[in-house]
């Protein structure tokens, strides 16, 4: 597992940092590791389960891959 910091993990998801940030302040981003007082960081695993949770598939996409 990598911690990843609030800048590198807006840019592996196409955001820019305050956007991220936003979303985290809402309760809609990723969890967030308290590394200090004031340092924070996302894990990599924690990051790609957020991202994975919002995909929707597409009209037409089988839900179930086996289901195809």
């Amino acid at each position: 597992m990598q911690i990843l910091d609030y800048d590198a993990a807006a840019k592996r998801i196409g955001l820019v940092r305050r956007s991220l940030e936003r979303l985290i302040s809402t309760g809609e981003g990723p969890a967030v590791i308290h590394l200090g007082k004031r340092r924070r960081g996302i894990a990599d695993t924690d990051l790609d389960a957020w991202i994975g949770a919002r995909r929707h598939a597409p009209p037409g996409e089988a839900k179930d891959p086996e289901a195809a």
